[in-house]
């Protein structure tokens, strides 16, 4: 071959060679849809978890919020991406609920997702009054309840969200009729002041108002107590029997996503534990970190949307 040649080849080469080394390729690229504002406690969780994954994957990430309506404008947005593991949904408990919930969602909560992983769990929501309400444990609220039905209130932070949902399960359990308050947000100081009479907190959400008396959690829900506040019994504890509606994080991307590619973003998003940073921020917000594969988180799903259609409909609860 004659030098010329070989320099004619040698130009071709390198000159397709460059634009792909100057621009980095598409799938370098992680896109993780938060479906909620930037500054709620799940962006800060996305933006903590991406700043952690270019770390430990050394992938570039970024955070891509699109809040409203519950959530589901973020989660259509990734039922309607591509499979190629390139977008994924941050998203919490709320996925499972909203399928019952929500009369006419534009997706399949079950179909049009794959499932990648759980990341962490956080059980418990705590009742709540404020420090100068007149009741000092669960059963003087419910014994106050039960005297005059319709007259207590108990705020949520919205219709259809898990304080709303723990709100009428409560109720319910407990056979005590409270005048439901919803709110934009965490009702912590109205309920501070006096305006509504309880609510239902994440534990680490209610920890600074209790350490500053401000509040007292009357009861935990579930069967373990909370390390955020140990001092606050279980309702099981207490004689009371409601079911717990925990509170969790995982990792979705759209539907036919192949295994292979499902198999390497779990392996990615299971390395987070091993961040001290990470793993010290779920434990400080009462979580436990979790790493499930795929396939279980798929069971787990399917087996908590199933539960929801069990329990949710009664209380009558439903977003059109």
């Amino acid at each position: 071959m004659s030098n010329i040649n070989r320099r004619t080849l040698l130009s071709a080469a390198l000159g397709s060679a460059l634009p792909a080394m100057a621009q980095p390729a598409k799938s370098d690229v992680l896109r993780i849809v938060v479906p909620f504002p930037a500054g709620s406690g799940m962006d800060v969780t996305g933006r903590l978890l991406a700043h952690t994954l270019e770390t430990t994957s050394g992938r570039n990430v970024i955070i891509d919020n699109k809040p409203g309506a519950g959530a589901v404008i973020g989660s259509l947005d990734v039922s309607r991406s591509k499979p190629d593991g390139n977008t994924v949904l941050l998203n919490s408990a709320g996925h499972t609920t909203n399928a019952v919930l929500y009369k006419n969602l534009p997706f399949d909560s079950k179909s049009d997702f794959t499932p990648i992983t759980r990341l962490a769990t956080y059980y418990g929501w705590a009742l709540l009054v404020g420090a100068n309400s007149r009741f000092k444990t669960l059963q003087q609220f419910i014994d106050a309840a039960k005297a005059s039905p319709g007259k207590l209130t108990i705020a949520n932070s919205g219709l259809g969200n898990p304080t709303h949902i723990m709100a009428s399960l409560f109720c319910r359990n407990a056979g005590i009729d409270l005048v439901h308050v919803p709110y934009k947000g965490a009702p912590s100081n109205d309920l501070v002041s006096g305006v509504v009479d309880c609510t239902f907190l994440a534990p680490v959400s209610a920890q600074g108002w209790i350490q500053g008396k401000q509040m007292r959690a009357l009861g935990l829900s579930g069967n373990v107590r909370s390390p955020i506040v140990p001092d606050t019994p279980t309702f099981a504890e207490l004689g009371l029997d409601v079911p717990d509606i925990p509170a969790w994080s995982g990792i979705w991307g759209p539907k036919n996503m192949n295994e292979a590619t499902a198999n390497s973003l779990h392996a990615m998003f299971a390395k987070l534990g091993q961040d001290p940073k990470y793993r010290q921020y779920i434990q400080d917000g009462g979580g436990v970190l979790e790493a499930t594969t795929p396939r279980d988180f798929k069971a787990f799903v399917d087996a908590e949307i199933d539960r929801f259609a069990r329990i949710l409909p009664p209380l009558g609860i439903q977003i059109s």
